[in-house]
């Protein structure tokens, strides 16, 4: 996207925060996704953030007079996500748009979702962030209005009366409650056929769509951009085994994921926390590797996924192959440009690990039975006992799982 706008980041470093640095440019980045270009960066070190103007007056007064007059700025783009207060005492001083990190990112959501869900989402995400700050006037709506943070809803909307607006929450969560009713029964029904699901998690741009595509032999939207998938997608795999399973592309996750975001999109990512295993992608070639790491393990934490089984995938290592971390799980370095069997072999030890061994015999006159056992279960070994007639397997199976079932079947 072309830059059409240009703007200053303005950030507090408490003693709290790990990198400020790190987290500015991530701001950055979000900012540029949405065509504002940064000419300014302006960091002020204190213990708290000011709960009137987020950092001092004094602070705000020098970093506007740095700026020619003749320098046009569109934008204060701030660190946090702001109150409306806070909100308008920048804006008296900087005399631009002021907007926080919250809504760079829900502008962002914006653009890229692409399903009916998707969007619903977003734009619940964008009226309950706008809704208290409306409130006794609140942000000013014509510097609002029709520019970044508000793509969506929109300024016409945003003017109308605000019960106007709580009506449009609650018509939202009433259409997003049936799409989350058709997702459950999705789940009880894959749930039911004890079909294996596996998700990949990671932060933004770590490469997660076009590992799914190599992986799935699938053609989904892929892009060098951050928040490039928002919507779920599923596919049906196959392991070197023959063991049939359902991969899921996720949102990915970033520092600091407004709460309002979270909320918006919990039937988004309850996708990945019915998973049954999880593969945490990371881009191997990123300089905050480390911090990426430590961001993604900590949402699957909030998001109550820590139970899951995890595989980290050390992702892009066609671009850069150094070994930079190790983490105390298991992990892989793959790339897009991998045969989809060499990255789905890996996958499938690291599966077994879980799965409970298990050993059957099936008559050769029933190959149905067969074929269901090495689709449903992870067949290692196999031979014919021609004399009595049947296949003899060893294998991995998820627990409660398919050789019992096809046994019982067979007993029968």
């Amino acid at each position: 996207m072309p830059n059409t706008y240009s703007g200053v980041i303005i950030a507090v470093n408490t003693p709290k925060r790990k990198d400020i640095h790190t987290e500015v440019e991530e701001l950055r980045s979000l900012a540029e996704s949405v065509g504002i270009e940064i000419i300014g960066v302006h960091i002020q070190n204190r213990t708290t953030k000011d709960p009137k103007s987020y950092v001092g007056t004094g602070f705000l007064a020098e970093a506007f007079e740095s700026y020619d007059a003749d320098e046009e700025i569109d934008y204060t783009i701030v660190n946090d996500e702001i109150t409306a207060s806070q909100n308008r005492a920048i804006e008296a001083v900087m005399d631009t748009k002021v907007i926080d990190r919250t809504q760079v990112i829900l502008d962002i959501f914006s653009m890229r979702a692409q399903s009916k869900a998707g969007q619903l989402q977003v734009e619940l995400a964008q009226l309950q962030y706008l809704v208290p700050r409306l409130k006794g006037q609140g942000i000013n709506l014509s510097r609002l209005g029709a520019g970044i943070g508000t793509r969506g809803p929109g300024e016409t909307k945003l003017e109308t009366d605000r019960r106007h607006i709580n009506q449009r929450i609650k018509e939202i969560k009433k259409q997003l409650k049936v799409v989350e009713a058709h997702r459950e029964r999705y789940r009880e029904k894959r749930n039911r056929n004890q079909v294996v699901k596996v998700s990949l998690v990671g932060y933004t741009n770590a490469g997660k769509s076009s590992l799914f595509n190599t992986m799935a032999k699938s053609d989904t939207y892929e892009e060098n951009a951050l928040f490039a998938t928002l919507d779920p997608k599923t596919r049906q795999i196959t392991l070197p085994s023959g063991f049939e399973c359902i991969l899921s592309d996720t949102v990915g996750f970033i520092q600091n994921l407004p709460t309002t975001l979270v909320e918006s999109f919990k039937s988004t990512l309850e996708e990945a926390a019915d998973s049954d295993f999880l593969i945490h992608v990371i881009d191997n070639s990123s300089d905050n590797l480390e911090t990426h790491y430590d961001t993604v393990k900590q949402l699957i934490s909030q998001l109550n996924m820590e139970h899951i089984p995890s595989i980290v995938f050390f992702n892009k290592t066609d671009i850069d192959d150094g070994r930079y971390y190790t983490p105390g799980e298991a992990h892989a370095y793959v790339n897009k440009d991998m045969l989809p069997q060499d990255i789905l072999e890996v996958l499938e030890d690291f599966m077994k690990t879980y799965m409970e061994e298990y050993e059957a015999e099936l008559p050769m006159s029933e190959p149905q039975k067969i074929y269901d056992l090495k689709r449903y279960t992870i067949v290692d070994e196999q031979e014919i006992d021609e004399e009595a007639g049947t296949y003899r397997l060893k294998g991995y199976e998820p627990p409660g799982s398919w050789s019992r079932r096809i046994s019982e079947r067979n007993e029968a």
